[in-house]
């Protein structure tokens, strides 16, 4: 039976989507499964179709799917790859009403031109290239489709009421959990994402820290002329970072800028803990011999503890240290479930000396943290959001790497920022501090020891301490324990059959076969079936044993 707590949770979702007048495009995306016969099953190809069909919403979801290996089958993660949002442009007109909205005035008040070609049109908003009046800088205007918003909230209070559904028929909680986490993100993307004041947040926040790198943008945004619908940001031109012919025709070299980019995007995770979370080509332009971040819709954010794990977790690899990386996993992770902390140590222990052999330049960082998430999945610990997009965005960047800068390692990258940060004062004083933590706290436990251990004994004496012990026996030996007594047992049954049916014969109980009691006769023939039983068991183990066989 559902529990009560699962019976509520549909309640509410059922109640939050009262209002979202959600009936029709219910209606809607049941037409649309019914044509994809969906209930027949789905390849990768059929699936990546499907959630086109169903619109923005859920094509967001399947690039995030993409992502989450752990959701769903590795087969269909990469198909979901190819999901792209591009959908015809909407018309000008509505361009420029929704801009003349966001600004409370005509649009030439502001702009002397906006161009009616786009340059990119996606499910959520286009661009278009504008000039501000009068003759000043080329900018981006990216405006959002109307009504996206509202189809949105009601695909996802859809997705929300589903997901409680499947939590009421009882399925399989790891599926259950997985599909929260995914929802989860979703939502906090798409609003990031339809909320274009968050990514004009994010930019002036990107430019701020990148003021310290020499060579790495990110365009410009006009606050006072954006808003929730519209942003107005800098229009960057300039061929995307893996361009090779388009870089070497501007005398730029490719080497170089893949070494800046690796060490801006290190920068951005260990330093900062704000970092784009979607580096593709396309979002990496390169101006004026500048390396451009563009589209900051969708961030990573890092806590200082966050940093912190990663910077062990790292540390832990390179020392092969695997307890040292098990306990950082486990201060970062969620259990969804029982933990075998053996088996992980022991899983962790072979990964970490996987890539100890290994050349350092030749480490996929990406791949060795997606290979880490594989081993947390088996054992029921979940990462969380923050560090699935660190992976993500790690794989992506070395994919960039291998096409202009093949050569560059980011993991030596990696190596030498970190080193060069612990040179630095503000690391050696945070190292103090925590070193002094530590010995005035290992101080008060030597001081309380001896307190403790005083009052262990005398709950000890007064029989108020219990000690309870859990034996772990390997499958083989418990195995080879049943056999021996069931042996044993049949060997004992054998011999009281013998016995008794030895008795039997003294009496004269009919009916009678040779003068011998039926009932006695029988007893012996079970008996000697038994006893040989018994014999040619015992002469197979031997053999097996001499042959070196597992029982």
């Amino acid at each position: 039976m559902p529990t009560f707590r699962e019976v509520a949770q549909v309640a509410v979702e059922a109640r939050r989507d009262k209002g979202a007048h959600s009936g029709r495009r219910l209606r809607e995306i049941e037409r649309i499964l019914r044509r994809h016969h969906v209930l027949k099953g789905l390849t990768p190809y059929e699936a990546t179709s499907l959630l086109e069909d169903l619109g923005p919403t859920f094509v967001k979801m399947g690039q995030i799917a993409a992502n989450r290996s752990d959701v769903i089958p590795p087969a269909y993660a990469e198909a979901f790859k190819r999901l792209r949002a591009d959908v015809p442009p909407m018309p000008y007109s509505q361009v420029i009403a929704t801009v003349e909205v966001s600004l409370g005035h005509p649009w030439r008040e502001t702009f002397s031109c906006i161009e009616e070609r786009p340059l990119g049109s996606a499910s959520i908003a286009q661009v278009h290239r504008a000039r501000i009046a009068p003759d000043g800088p080329w900018v981006a205007v990216k405006v959002r489709r109307p009504h996206v918003v509202e189809q949105m909230t009601q695909d996802l209070a859809l997705i929300r009421r589903a997901v409680a559904l499947i939590g009421l028929t009882r399925a399989t909680d790891g599926i259950k959990l997985s599909l929260e986490d995914l929802v989860t993100e979703l939502e906090r993307t798409t609003r990031q994402e339809l909320d274009f004041r968050v990514e004009l947040r994010n930019l002036e926040r990107f430019r701020t820290l990148l003021a310290d790198q020499p060579g790495v943008e990110s365009p410009r945004p006009y606050p006072l002329i954006s808003s929730d619908d519209v942003l107005v940001m800098d229009f960057i031109e300039g061929p995307m970072i893996n361009d090779i012919p388009a870089l070497c025709a501007r005398g730029l070299d490719p080497r170089e800028l893949g070494h800046r980019l690796a060490e801006s995007y290190v920068t951005q995770i260990v330093d900062n803990g704000f970092f784009h979370a979607d580096p593709h080509p396309g979002n990496l332009l390169v101006s004026d011999g500048d390396i451009v971040w563009i589209d900051l819709g969708m961030v990573g954010l890092l806590s200082p503890v966050e940093r912190g794990l990663v910077g062990k977790m790292l540390r832990a690899a390179a020392e092969n240290d695997p307890y040292a990386l098990m306990q950082a996993l486990l201060t970062a992770t969620r259990e969804d479930g029982p933990v075998d902390h053996g088996r992980l140590l022991d899983q962790l222990g072979q990964l970490v000396a996987s890539y100890a052999t290994a050349n350092l330049a030749s480490i996929n960082v990406g791949q060795a943290l997606l290979d880490v998430f594989d081993v947390l999945r088996s054992q029921n610990l979940a990462m969380p959001p923050s560090f699935t997009l660190l992976a993500r965005g790690m794989v992506t960047i070395e994919g960039v790497l291998v096409d202009i800068a093949p050569d560059e390692s980011v993991i030596d990258i990696i190596a030498d920022h970190v080193r060069r940060r612990e040179r630095t004062w503000e690391s050696m004083e945070t190292k103090a501090r925590e070193f002094m933590s530590i010995a005035l706290s290992s101080t008060e436990s030597a001081v309380r020891l001896p307190t403790q251990a005083s009052h262990t004994l005398d709950m000890v004496n007064r029989g108020q301490v219990k000690v309870g012990a859990e034996l772990g026996i390997p499958t083989d030996v418990l195995a080879a324990l049943y056999s021996v007594s069931g042996t044993v047992a049949m060997a004992l049954i054998s011999a009281g059959l013998f016995v008794g049916s030895s008795l039997l014969a003294q009496t004269n109980m009919h009916p009678q076969f040779l003068g011998v009691p039926f009932l006695a006769v029988f007893g012996y023939v079970g008996a000697f079936v038994l006893a040989a039983y018994v014999v040619w068991r015992n002469l197979l183990i031997r053999h097996r044993q001499k042959s070196e066989e597992r029982l």
